[in-house]
């Protein structure tokens, strides 16, 4: 019976490392996020996260991620970011980066329907929208851009 116990104890140990592993896991992840910087989307009133964050995270895990200010990026805001060569150079739109793809909102209802999720690719020479990825895909190099409602300076 002793050993039952003894067995059941380091068990429960063992299970409670893993716990913490995963909760320091998040913790950093939350503060990735935190730290972002953000840039102004020109003639919205959103602003979206300078850089691709969680990378190597699954849709799935990135929602579970995201704070109740924060959202995807939808086509009109990728469209808007595409038609300043600036703004789409400073995000590493311009196709300068092959390694930040990110998820963002599903334009077409059928494909959402279907439980497919959509991400933006930038090759080395192109940049490609794909609509229909599963929500579980990931990669080192597949992350998120967060939006949310501008954040106004307050006057002094």
């Amino acid at each position: 019976m002793v050993k039952d116990i003894r067995k059941e104890i380091k068990s429960l140990e063992k299970k409670k490392e893993e716990i913490d592993k995963e909760i320091s896991s998040l913790n950093k992840l939350n503060n990735e996020s935190a730290k972002s910087e953000w840039i102004g989307i020109p003639g919205t009133d959103y602003e979206v996260t300078k850089n691709v964050l969680h990378k190597g995270k699954s849709y799935d895990e990135i929602i579970q991620l995201k704070k109740p200010d924060e959202e995807l990026l939808t086509l009109k805001m990728i469209g808007i970011i595409c038609e300043n060569p600036n703004l789409l150079k400073e995000l590493k739109m311009d196709s300068s980066s092959t390694s930040d793809d990110f998820f963002f909102k599903q334009p077409f209802p059928q494909n959402k329907e279907k439980g497919y999720v959509a991400r933006f690719f930038a090759g080395s020479y192109y940049a490609d929208l794909s609509c229909y990825w599963y929500s579980d895909d990931s990669g080192s190099y597949l992350g998120v851009r967060f939006v949310r409602k501008k954040i106004s300076k307050r006057k002094k």
